[in-house]
């Protein structure tokens, strides 16, 4: 009587509100493995193998099979992906390369031997051309100060004027440091102090007189330092015999090497930035900057 009130009560079981939902679990059932209903009954039946039924004890001798994903399943193929490629950057099909990958180094070395940016090392100029320093130059200008009124002076050419290199200067530069060394007088400090604070003083001066435009520091830089070879030859003179204490006659000399200097600085300024009216404008500053440099020589 329990059963028929049940059976009542519940129309589901019986088919009563629900028969078609009834008979697709009917057929699924009966089916076995048909159906979300019959997995779950055939997952079920394999669980209750494994656990013994439900109560029984485990078999470890037999063993599942289990679906293991095959190792490309993780795995993307870059050419099939549109949007490889740096963030912000245009999309790349092709993978990019590894430094790990021996062709892909070979691929390189051969794209930059064959590149059209090839460097060629055997029509490579000299280090010393690189660096600016030209001996032909150096020996042409340091001939010009030597000879100031020469025809070799008077028909410098302008490629030699426009080379306003610094090699000479500086080599007169460190040669009466070291003369003056020899003498025993360390006055490195004094020869490269009055030679940057007169070649600034001339510098502003010249382009207050020069009607052709400005002249720039290096040039100015580069003509003071090279009619300072005057002074070298009185530095080394003096680092034998004492030009101080040679009275009447030490003083000619310095007058001679201040006059040289003078003369072989205003030609240079006179061929290089075309200042022959302004030549005698020119000639006293570098004058007085040239005294001191004697004065430092002598006393």
């Amino acid at each position: 009587m329990s059963d028929d009130w049940y059976a009542s009560s519940n129309p589901q079981s019986s088919g009563g509100f629900y028969p078609n939902y009834n008979q697709q679990y009917n057929n699924n059932n009966s089916s076995g493995s048909g159906g979300y209903f019959g997995q779950q009954q055939q997952q079920s039946q394999q669980n209750n193998a494994y656990s013994g039924g439900g109560g029984g004890y485990y078999d470890y001798g037999q063993q599942q099979p289990t679906a293991v994903p095959p190792a490309n399943a993780f795995q993307t193929n870059p050419m099939n992906n549109p949007l490889s490629g740096p963030m912000g950057g245009p999309m790349n099909n092709a993978p990019p390369p590894s430094v790990f990958d021996p062709n892909s180094v070979k691929t390189e070395s051969n794209m930059n031997t064959m590149g059209p940016m090839e460097e060629d090392y055997e029509n490579e100029p000299p280090l010393l051309e690189e660096l600016g320093v030209n001996f032909p130059h150096i020996y042409s200008k340091s001939y010009a100060v030597l000879f100031p009124y020469s025809r070799h002076a008077k028909n410098l050419e302008h490629d030699v004027m426009d080379d306003d290199d610094l090699a000479g200067p500086l080599a007169f530069a460190l040669g009466l440091g070291g003369e003056l060394l020899l003498a025993g007088k360390m006055q490195f400090g004094y020869v490269y102090g009055f030679g940057i604070s007169g070649c600034i003083a001339m510098t502003l001066l010249l382009n207050l007189l020069n009607p052709n435009g400005a002249v720039h520091i290096v040039k100015v830089l580069s003509i003071l330092g090279y009619a300072l070879l005057p002074v070298n030859f009185l530095a080394g003179f003096n680092a034998i015999l004492r030009i101080g204490k040679m009275g009447w006659v030490g003083v000619l000399l310095a007058v001679m090497t201040i006059a040289w200097c003078t003369a072989a600085s205003t030609r240079l300024f006179e061929r290089g930035c075309d200042m022959r009216n302004q030549r005698f404008l020119v000639a006293y500053p570098g004058m007085l900057l040239y005294s001191a440099f004697v004065m430092i020589t002598i006393f």
